[in-house]
Parts: structure tokens; C-alpha cells; sequence
């Protein structure tokens, strides 16, 4: 398989999977992400994972990997990196970031956009 065949395939992968996070997951994680970076401290997975219940835990790693690749806003501003907290994650190393002004308004933005999209879906 050559490496654009593989990026391909990857990509699929990922579209499948990010189409299992739902609005609901969406709007929990908006929200905790807003909460946690409102003291503009840097921030990752491993806060997520101390303030969502486990179930909330699983899109939240797709969830934020849509967030860290979105370019045009940029989103999440790469300040370093720590270990996993996830055991499951065998200390694997995870990115900290901080949430970008555009990131900000992005997230918010998209609040009532996706209470629009109910209402007109009712």
C-alpha cells in the first residue's frame, strides 16, 4: 500500500468514527472544554477525562482530535505535552493545548447554531 493509499484509507477511517460522536456528546464536550479553559491555562485530555463520566470519555478523544486538526479556525494552540492519565493508554504521551480566541468564539458559535438546527429538525 503506498502512503497516499494509506492516508486515504486512514481518512476514511476517521470520517466513519467521528460520524459516531453525536451532537449530545458535541455539546457536553463544548461545553467542559469552555469550562476548563476559561482560566487560560493549558489543557488536554487528561483534564476531560477528571470531568466527564467514563462514557463520555470515548468521543471525547475524537472529539478532541476534530478540534486539534481544524486549521481554519485554528482551534487548539499545542502548548507541550504530559502521560495519559487512561490506563489503557500505558502512558502514552497526550497534547496540552490552549483553546485560541477563534477557537473560542468557534465553539461558542456553534452553541446556538446546533439548537437551530433541532429547532428547524422538529
Amino acid at each position: 500500500m503506498t502512503p497516499d493509499e494509506a492516508r486515504k484509507q486512514a481518512n476514511a477511517l476517521l470520517a466513519t468514527l467521528y460520524a459516531n460522536v453525536t451532537d449530545w456528546d458535541e455539546a457536553l464536550l463544548d461545553q467542559a472544554l469552555l469550562a476548563i479553559a476559561s482560566d487560560g491555562q493549558p489543557f488536554g485530555m487528561n483534564d476531560l477525562r477528571t470531568v466527564l463520566p467514563d462514557d463520555a470519555c470515548k468521543p471525547a478523544g475524537l472529539y478532541f482530535h476534530s478540534l486539534v486538526n481544524l486549521e481554519h479556525p485554528q482551534v487548539l494552540q499545542q502548548a507541550g505535552e504530559v502521560r495519559s492519565i487512561n490506563p489503557k493508554a500505558h502512558g502514552k504521551k497526550v497534547g496540552v493545548y490552549y483553546l485560541t480566541a477563534a477557537g473560542r468564539k468557534f465553539i461558542q458559535d456553534r452553541q446556538p447554531a446546533r439548537t437551530e438546527q433541532r429547532r428547524a429538525a422538529a
